[in-house]
């Protein structure tokens, strides 16, 4: 004959009765007035780093050369005070020939063209670009431009000089703008 676990059954029984019972009349949370009511705050600028375009101390020049042979496109421009320390020796100046536009200068121009660059940080600088022998011919037109690039590749607006040649040489014509982009 076995025994039955009555007492153990019993005592388990009662253990579960009363934890019921604790529950059921435990303290339940009761609504709460939090708020935020903290009048701290915080504030921040920030500001994005600008570079200073090129100056021009005059306006550029474009010259068809003798019955347009020889082609040239002069830019004159100049490191301002707030942009001290930027150079063509330095490596921080960008100078392109954006295009040149005529009936023999797309051959010419990259056989025979070339750019000259003279003067300082200090006393200004003269860039003199040759769009190529017969590059002025029968007219066209060239543009060039100048640019700082600093830290972290920021860069400035570009100084870009458009020239026009006349035809059969004679005096052309060169305007000035700034752009951010070249397109």
């Amino acid at each position: 004959m076995t025994r039955r676990p009555t007492r153990r059954r019993a005592l388990a029984g009662l253990a579960g009765v009363l934890a019921l019972a604790l529950v059921a009349i435990a303290p339940t949370a009761g609504p709460t007035d939090a708020a935020w009511v903290d009048d701290e705050r915080a504030g921040a600028t920030f500001t994005a780093r600008s570079l200073d375009p090129p100056g021009y101390p005059k306006n550029c020049q474009a010259a068809s050369g003798v019955l347009g042979i020889n082609p040239t496109l002069t830019l004159f421009w100049a490191v301002p005070a707030s942009m001290a320390g930027y150079s063509t020796e330095n490596g921080n100046v960008e100078f392109v020939k954006v295009g040149a536009n005529g009936v023999l200068t797309p051959l010419t121009d990259a056989l025979l063209g070339y750019q000259v660059h003279t003067g300082s940080a200090a006393s200004g600088y003269t860039s003199t670009v040759n769009f190529g022998l017969l590059g002025g011919l029968l007219g066209g037109s060239g543009t060039v431009a100048v640019r700082f690039v600093g830290p972290g590749n920021w860069t400035s607006e570009w100084l870009i000089a458009k020239g026009t040649f006349s035809t059969l040489g004679g005096t052309g014509t060169c305007l000035l703008s700034y752009q951010r982009n070249l397109t």
